[in-house]
């Protein structure tokens, strides 16, 4: 993503360059998560997810939602960052898309510490940073207004969900 924001990239329909991009902040423990507006389909107000048997201390378990079962996972935990987030009052869902159409996982839940906001990034404003290489499903992080940010890697929890459902 930060690619798109500072190389800029040319709408496809008027040709000029992009400047900024509309993005959620969402807030976790301890860091916040950066995507474009168009990879979240909605944040809802937190349920406690139906818990499954012999699955991985970072998949929480799975919540109805518009009629579909969305699995729902701490990213701390999926990351390697520690123990799997716990809700609290201030607690959503954020609901992802997934990328690759999906028929098993199209959606992807994840918990947040907080209320996702809205954030306009401008390209002037985000410097990427190295990535531990510890981590996993993180495509990048970036310090965005003196903040850092990580940037998931939706595609690699797309891959374990699915590796996790054929169990």
């Amino acid at each position: 993503m930060t690619e798109l924001v500072q190389t800029g990239r040319k709408g496809k329909s008027s040709g000029h360059v992009l400047n900024n991009i509309h993005c959620l902040m969402i807030p976790l423990q301890d860091e916040i998560l950066l995507l474009p507006n168009a990879a979240v389909a909605e944040v809802i107000a937190y349920t406690s997810p139906g818990v499954l048997a012999d699955t991985p201390e970072w998949f929480l378990g799975r919540i109805s939602w518009r009629d579909q079962w969305v699995p729902v996972l701490s990213f701390e935990a999926a990351s390697g960052k520690g123990n799997p987030a716990e809700a609290n009052t201030q607690s959503r869902i954020a609901v992802l898309n997934t990328l690759n159409a999906n028929v098993d996982v199209p959606y992807i839940g994840i918990l947040t510490q907080g209320i996702p906001h809205l954030q306009l990034v401008q390209v002037d404003s985000i410097k990427n940073t190295p990535t531990p290489g510890t981590r996993q499903s993180i495509a990048e992080m970036a310090i965005l207004n003196d903040e850092q940010v990580i940037i998931p890697d939706v595609d690699d929890l797309e891959q374990r969900l699915v590796r996790l459902h054929k169990l």
